[in-house]
């Protein structure tokens, strides 16, 4: 899909083909060396690939925009409300995430945990050593993920959050959002959810069903895409989406853990559960874009404008 007309479409189809070449690069190498998406080393070059969408982001700024760097890139410092919407979503949309996957015939709430290493594809040790990261915590299992979250979330997880969201919510929003919010946010989706994909086709994230999967996962990245774009726009900072990313990823396997049966279709942040609960938090995002572009047709002042 065009991301843009003219040489400024140009630049941006050629700094999106450098992402993808890079981060496909790096998982192609370590593939052959024998790695796995199927082990613990699986985080660690998970967490790799995604600081070169934020690398790639930096270097290409200045040529993709006349702006200075740090507004193509969204780098402001200057924190609101929005933030601390960031910060906490995730955690509220992983709990529904889990409430709906518990709907789903053959399911069943799972205090033990023993069952997520062959939800991951993991070994039954490699299981019980994530397992174990959240017994650190005080209280039960589920008290202990949505911590984990919350404490990780906006310190590590803030790395590989804005290692991602420079490129997605940061150079690409600020070249598209002046088509408006949703056609922005349906392509910077689909560019993020293209990316991953020779990673979902090789049953990362869904280890049963890697093709249904990687389907799935489309479903999922563009049901998150409206949440990321609004809080990247009422956050007015990249840094906005970058918490709340980097907060989704430190709180998903509350998603995983606590829940015997299903599939990686049907359970799971990345499911349709997750799909489900994406939706669902999209659509009070519709109402507030939509009271906007009302009030803004409104307007004697300004008139029809698109709502960003």
């Amino acid at each position: 899909m065009p991301v843009g007309g003219g040489a400024a479409g140009r630049r941006i189809a050629v700094f999106y083909a450098v992402v993808f070449a890079l981060t496909h690069a790096v998982t192609t190498a370590y593939r052959l060396r024998g790695g796995s998406w199927h082990s613990l080393d699986t985080f660690l070059v998970a967490n790799g690939i995604m600081l070169i969408p934020g690398l790639t982001a930096i270097a290409f700024a200045r040529w993709i925009s006349p702006d200075p760097r740090r507004s193509t890139l969204g780098l402001h410092l200057r924190p609101n409300r929005w933030w601390l919407v960031a910060w906490l979503a995730p955690p509220a949309l992983m709990s529904l995430t889990l409430g709906i996957s518990l709907l789903w015939p053959g399911t069943a709430f799972d205090p033990t945990m023993e069952g997520l290493g062959p939800r991951l594809g993991f070994s039954a040790a490699d299981g019980a050593r994530l397992a174990n990261s959240v017994r650190a915590f005080p209280g039960p299992a589920l008290v202990g993920f949505l911590l984990q979250g919350l404490l990780l979330g906006p310190t590590a997880g803030l790395i590989g959050g804005l290692g991602e969201e420079l490129a997605w919510r940061g150079l690409l929003y600020h070249q598209l959002i002046s088509r408006g919010f949703w056609r922005c946010t349906f392509i910077t989706g689909l560019l993020w959810a293209a990316w991953h994909l020779p990673l979902t086709l090789q049953g990362y994230g869904y280890p049963q069903h890697p093709v249904a999967g990687t389907a799935v996962f489309v479903l999922y990245v563009l049901a998150f895409a409206p949440l990321m774009t609004f809080v990247r726009l009422r956050g007015q900072s990249v840094l906005a989406p970058a918490i709340l990313h980097g907060t989704a990823d430190m709180t998903v396997l509350l998603t995983l853990a606590l829940v015997r049966g299903g599939s990686d279709l049907t359970v799971g942040w990345g499911s349709l559960s997750g799909v489900i609960a994406l939706a669902l938090a999209a659509l009070p995002i519709a109402a507030a874009q939509w009271a906007g572009a009302a009030g803004t047709s409104r307007s004697p002042r300004r008139g029809s404008v698109p709502t960003t």
